[in-house]
């Protein structure tokens, strides 16, 4: 019983030689080690989410036999069994791998059901997930996206509130719409924990990304700042100071507090629970001239840039948002 997931590994090398970067081997190896691990903390058989992981993706394969995308999971169930029947893989492991295969690629944000009553399942589409998550997650994302001939970025295209899956108008538009989301469809406790550091990541990235892009912007006398309602991502950067003192880069995940002047224009910004303390050190974008008309708060994933322990750029996405 222990030589199944290895024969299974063995089995599916060779097709998955053929499907694309994102969807390839190593990702297969990834998510087979993770559901392992997160089943065996959850209660679950290890062996079967293994097995169940080394399959999960065989649409992929078919996406590339076939030329056409995208091929739901669950009708690469066939090719499935076939592999299962192969490799002598028990009867009654049929069942929670086959749940497994069925579960992938289904989203609450795309208007999908999710339960966790099949520990296996729960486990591999936790593992799946985290996988399209962090470093590894973002290379994925534009390997797959080039795959696609999708952009890096297009600024002035609506994001989907239901995401759909396919092609979609950047790169960097999928990560919003279904990267960063992904933390909150995780089904297990393991895999919760391993996201919040991984969205944070993400964040980070997709800020830093953001910020390069729109530097070719002339600077203005006081700090420049960008807020996106569409993405609740905010920008601030201020004078650039003596380039050659170094940027100490601070990252962490807490609560937001946006005052907004009559105008719609961010005009004061309230980080309580930055790491230097709340008292108040950091709340450093003045009130525009317009006067305070509303707030809204809520949790956040902040990165502050320092120079000489004075803020120089603030980048934040605000998350759960609550008007006040």
């Amino acid at each position: 019983m222990n030589a199944i997931p290895e024969k299974v590994r063995a089995r599916v090398v060779v097709d998955f030689a053929t499907a694309d970067p994102a969807h390839d081997i190593g990702h297969v190896d990834r998510v087979a080690a993770l559901a392992g691990e997160i089943a065996a903390r959850t209660g679950a058989d290890p062996r079967i989410a293994r097995v169940a992981a080394y399959v999960h993706d065989y649409h992929r394969v078919e996406e590339a036999r076939q030329d056409r995308r995208p091929i739901r999971p669950e009708d690469a169930c066939g090719a499935v069994l076939r592999v299962l029947e192969e490799c002598g893989v028990p009867q009654e492991w049929h069942p929670p791998i086959l749940r497994a295969v069925e579960l992938t690629g289904r989203y609450r944000f795309a208007d999908e059901e999710l339960d966790d009553r099949c520990a296996v399942a729960a486990a591999v589409h936790d593992a799946d997930n985290l996988d399209a998550m962090g470093a590894i997650g973002i290379g994925r994302a534009f390997a797959y996206g080039g795959l696609l001939g999708e952009p890096l970025w297009d600024p002035g295209t609506a994001l989907k509130e239901v995401y759909q899956e396919g092609e979609t108008s950047s790169v960097l538009a999928h990560l919003y719409e279904k990267l960063i989301r992904l933390e909150q469809d995780m089904l297990t406790e393991p895999a919760r924990r391993l996201a919040a550091d991984r969205a944070l990541l993400l964040h980070r990235f997709a800020a830093g990304f953001r910020s390069e892009w729109d530097r070719g912007q002339a600077p203005g006398p006081g700090p420049r700042v960008q807020w996106d309602a569409r993405t609740r991502f905010l920008s601030v950067e201020g004078p650039r100071g003596d380039a050659d003192e170094p940027v100490v880069r601070v990252s962490f995940r807490g609560q937001v507090r946006l005052t907004f002047d009559d105008r719609g224009q961010v005009a004061a910004v309230d980080l309580p629970d930055a790491p230097a303390g709340s008292d108040g050190a950091w709340t450093w974008i003045d009130l525009a001239d317009g006067g305070p008309s509303h707030q809204i708060s809520g949790a956040g994933d902040i990165e502050v840039q320092l120079r000489k322990n004075q803020p120089v750029a603030l980048h934040l996405h605000l998350w759960g948002e609550t008007g006040d």
